[in-house]
C-alpha cells in the first residue's frame, strides 16, 4: 500500500505576499487612508499614532506576559480591534468596525500571488496530491479564502488550517499537531513549505515533519538598504522592487539591477524633471543619448501612469558629437577640451576629436614633432601635449583643417536639430546624466549660432560645477550630485554604469540620399546587448511604472528620494555581489575617443592584484579597473587580500611623503634658526669688541 503524503504550505510570504516591503506597509497604507478619510471624524491622535496603536494592541494580546520569549497566543482581528476600542472608549463602535474592514480591503488590494510557489501547488494538484494551507494569521479562515480567491481560485479551494479559527499556532507546534490529527497522518507524511525560520522550519522539523524554507519573499540586500518600516514611501519603493522579483522569478541579474537599483536611484530625478518642466512651461524634453535612454524609458512610464502631457524625445548626441561642431576658432577653451586625459591621451585619440585619422594629423606635424609621435596609440606626456596644441594655432594647415571639419559637422548637426524640432518648441529642456555640463555648453553655442534667442534648460542627475558659460539662456539644474559635494563625486562613474543604451556612441551625423539626417554611431551596440542592456532597461521601466501606479494611489504620500540617495550611493561605494558582478562586466571606455572597451571592474588574479596594489600612478591603476571596490568583490580571496593592501600602500606612501617633507621643512627651519643664532652670536661678539675698544680709548677720569 502506497504511503499517503500531504503537502502543506504557509500562506502569507509563501503563496502570496505584499506589494509593500513588509506586512507593516499595510498598516502604513491604512494610516494614509485614515488621514484621507476626513469624513470619518476620527481623533487626530488615533490617526497619527495608528501604527503604534495597532502594533501595541496586537502585541499585548499576542504576549500577555509582556515578554518576547513566550509562546505567541493565537488571536483574531476582531480581538485586536476590541482592544483598540478599549483604548478609545468614546469612539463609535461603527468606526472601529470601519477601520477593521479597511484593513481587510487594503490587504486584498496589496496582495499578489507568488508564481513559483503557486505553480508548485498546481503541479501537486494536477498530480492528484493532497494540498493543505497552514497559516498563523489574524484573519479568519473565510477571510483568508476571500483573499486567496482574488489571487488564484485553486488556492482558495484548498483546505485551510488557520490559527485564528483553531486557537493554536505553528510557532507553538500545536497547529501542526492538529493538522496531523485531522489529516490522519504521521509527522513524516507531512511535507511543509513556509517562510518563517522558527514557525515553518525549526518547529515542524522538531516534530518530525519534513520542512523547507521559502526565501523568495524576503527583501534583497539592495531593497533592504532603502527599507523603513514606518514610512509608506519606503514601503512602496522597496515593495515595487520586491514585486518585480516575485513576478519575474527567472529574471536575469541585469533585469534585477534595473528594477532594484537603477529604477529607485533615477526615479526621483525623472519625477523632479517632469515636475520642473511642467512648472517652467517646457512642453518638450530631449533625452540626450546614450545616458538619456534609460531616463526616457522611466519618464514615459511615469507620464503614462500619471497622465502627463509632455513630448518626450530621444536626441542622438554625445560629447564627441557636440564638441567639434562648437569650434568656431581655436581658443584656450578648445585647448582644455583637446588636452583632456581620461585617463590617458594618444595621438589617435586626439585626432579623432577633430575628425581626423591619426595618420592625417601626424602628416601635418613638423618633422621633429612627428618623429617624437611615431606611435599613434602611445600615451602622450602632458608637456608634449601642450607643445603639440601650440602647433594647432601656429600651423595653418592644421588650424584650417580643424575649422573646416568643425563647420561641416556644425552644418549637419544644425540640420539634425531642425529635423527633430529643436528650434520650434519654445524653451528647450534636455536631460542627461551630467558631471561637467560641457556638452550642453557646446550644444547651446551651436544652437545659438543658428537661433540667437534660443533657451536651453539642462536637467542633470549630477554636476561637478557650473561653468561660466551658464546663463539665463543656458541654464542647468543638478539633482543628486551637486557642485562642491566632493564626497559624492567618486560615485559618479559607478552611477554612469547604470545609464546604458542599446546602441553605440554617436560620433557625428550624415545626410541620407533622401535628405534626412541620421546619426553616425561608433558601433551598433552589440557588446551592450550581449551584456543584457535590453533586460536591464525593461526591469527599470517596469519598476517605474509599478511605483508610479502605486504611489498615485496615495495622494497624501510624501516622497523623500533625497533621503534614500545616500543609502544607494553607499551601495555603490561598497557594492553587493550582485551589483559588482553585474555592473563590473559592463563594457566601458573612459574617454569618448578611446576605442578600447574593457570591463569596468574586472576580477583580478594574483599578478594583477599585486600590480594594482603597488602601482604608483593613478592613470595606470584606472586603466586596470574603473571601480576598485567592485573588482575587490569580484576577485578570488587571495587576490582580494592583496587588493586590500592598496589603501594601506597608498596611505604609507602619503605617510612617507609627508614624513620626508616634514623632515625637510624641519631641517630648513633648524638651519635658519642656527644661522640666525650664529648671526646673533657674531653680532654680539662684534659689539663686545667695539665696546671694549671704546672703553680702552676713552679718557680716564682725573
Amino acid at each position: 500500500m502506497t504511503r499517503k503524503t500531504v503537502f502543506s504550505f504557509a500562506v502569507f510570504n509563501t503563496l502570496v505576499t505584499y506589494r509593500t516591503a513588509t506586512v507593516r506597509g499595510v498598516f502604513c497604507a491604512l494610516r494614509h487612508e485614515l488621514r484621507a478619510r476626513e469624513d470619518l471624524g476620527l481623533p487626530i491622535r488615533l490617526v497619527e499614532e495608528f501604527l503604534e496603536v495597532r502594533t501595541t494592541a496586537a502585541h499585548e494580546l499576542h504576549c500577555p506576559q509582556g515578554t518576547e520569549d513566550e509562546e505567541l497566543v493565537a488571536l483574531r482581528l476582531d480581538e485586536i480591534y476590541a482592544r483598540i476600542a478599549e483604548r478609545y472608549p468614546d469612539l463609535d463602535p461603527a468606526l472601529i468596525a470601519t477601520i477593521r474592514q479597511l484593513e481587510l480591503e487594503i490587504t486584498a488590494e496589496l496582495l499578489i500571488g507568488i508564481p513559483e510557489t503557486i505553480a508548485h501547488v498546481h503541479r501537486l494538484l494536477d498530480a492528484g496530491e493532497r494540498v493543505v494551507l497552514i497559516s498563523d494569521t489574524n484573519f479568519t479562515g473565510a477571510e483568508v479564502e476571500g483573499l486567496l480567491a482574488g489571487i488564484d481560485t485553486r488556492l482558495a479551494a484548498c483546505p485551510r488550517y488557520v490559527s485564528s479559527d483553531l486557537g493554536q499556532t505553528k510557532r507553538s507546534g500545536e497547529l501542526f499537531r492538529q493538522v496531523l490529527q485531522a489529516e490522519g497522518i504521521a509527522p513524516r507524511q507531512l511535507v511543509h513549505l513556509g517562510h518563517d525560520l522558527r514557525s515553518d522550519r525549526r518547529m515542524p522539523r522538531a516534530l518530525g515533519i519534513k520542512a523547507e524554507l521559502y526565501k523568495g519573499a524576503r527583501l534583497s540586500e539592495i531593497e533592504w538598504a532603502y527599507r523603513e518600516e514606518d514610512s509608506l514611501f519606503c514601503q512602496l519603493l522597496a515593495g515595487a522592487s520586491k514585486t518585480y522579483r516575485i513576478l519575474h522569478p527567472d529574471a536575469s541579474s541585469q533585469a534585477l539591477i534595473g528594477a532594484e537599483l537603477a529604477g529607485p536611484l533615477f526615479y526621483g530625478f525623472i519625477r523632479d524633471v517632469l515636475e520642473q518642466a511642467h512648472q517652467r512651461g517646457i512642453r518638450r524634453l530631449y533625452f540626450i543619448a546614450r545616458d538619456g535612454m534609460i531616463f526616457r524609458r522611466l519618464a514615459r512610464a511615469i507620464a503614462r501612469e500619471r497622465g502627463l502631457d509632455l513630448d518626450l524625445r530621444y536626441l542622438y548626441g554625445s560629447r564627441r558629437a557636440f564638441r567639434l561642431p562648437s569650434v568656431f576658432e581655436i581658443t584656450p577653451r578648445e585647448h582644455r577640451w583637446l588636452a583632456e586625459r581620461i585617463p590617458t591621451l594618444s595621438l589617435a585619440m586626439l585626432a579623432e576629436r577633430v575628425d581626423m585619422t591619426g595618420e592625417e594629423l601626424q602628416a601635418r606635424l613638423p618633422d621633429a614633432l612627428r618623429t617624437r609621435l611615431s606611435d599613434l596609440d602611445a600615451s602622450i606626456p602632458e608637456p608634449l601635449t601642450l607643445e603639440l596644441l601650440e602647433h594647432f594655432d601656429e600651423i595653418p594647415a592644421i588650424r584650417e583643417a580643424i575649422l573646416d571639419n568643425a563647420q561641416r559637422a556644425r552644418d549637419l548637426l544644425i540640420a539634425y536639430l531642425e529635423q527633430e524640432g529643436f528650434f520650434d518648441a519654445g524653451p528647450v529642456g534636455t536631460v542627461d546624466i551630467g558631471w561637467m555640463g560641457g556638452s550642453q555648453d557646446s550644444l547651446y553655442k551651436i544652437a545659438a549660432s543658428h537661433q540667437p534667442d534660443i533657451e536651453i534648460h539642462g536637467f542633470y542627475f549630477g554636476l561637478f560645477h557650473y561653468s561660466h558659460y551658464t546663463s539665463a539662456r543656458n541654464r542647468k539644474s543638478a539633482y543628486a550630485i551637486r557642485p562642491n559635494h566632493v564626497e559624492d563625486n567618486i560615485v559618479a562613474l559607478h552611477t554612469e554604469l547604470l545609464a546604458q543604451a542599446d546602441h553605440g556612441q554617436t560620433v557625428g551625423y550624415a545626410r541620407r540620399p533622401d535628405g534626412r539626417i541620421e546619426p553616425r554611431l561608433r558601433d551598433d551596440g552589440g557588446h551592450l546587448r550581449d551584456w543584457g542592456v535590453g533586460e536591464f532597461l525593461d526591469g527599470a521601466e517596469w519598476f517605474a511604472a509599478e511605483y508610479a501606479r502605486l504611489s498615485g494611489r496615495y495622494p497624501l504620500l510624501t516622497e523623500h528620494f533625497d533621503a534614500i540617495l545616500p543609502r544607494l550611493f553607499a551601495l555603490m561605494r561598497k557594492p553587493t555581489r550582485l551589483i559588482a558582478e553585474t555592473l563590473g562586466r559592463v563594457p566601458y571606455s573612459g574617454d569618448h575617443c578611446d576605442l578600447a572597451l574593457r570591463e569596468s571592474a574586472p576580477a583580478f588574479g594574483l599578478r594583477a592584484a599585486f600590480a594594482y596594489a603597488f602601482r604608483r600612478r593613478y592613470e595606470d591603476r584606472r586603466l586596470m579597473t574603473e571601480w576598485y571596490e567592485a573588482s575587490l568583490v569580484r576577485s578570488p580571496p587571495p587576490a582580494r587580500l592583496i587588493l586590500r593592501l592598496h589603501p594601506l600602500s597608498q596611505g604609507l606612501k602619503v605617510l612617507v611623503k609627508h614624513s620626508v617633507l616634514d623632515s625637510l621643512k624641519f631641517a630648513r627651519r633648524l638651519q635658519k634658526h642656527l644661522k640666525r643664532l650664529r648671526l646673533e652670536r657674531a653680532t654680539g661678539q662684534r659689539l663686545s669688541r667695539e665696546l671694549a675698544t671704546a672703553r680702552a680709548s676713552a679718557p680716564k677720569p682725573l
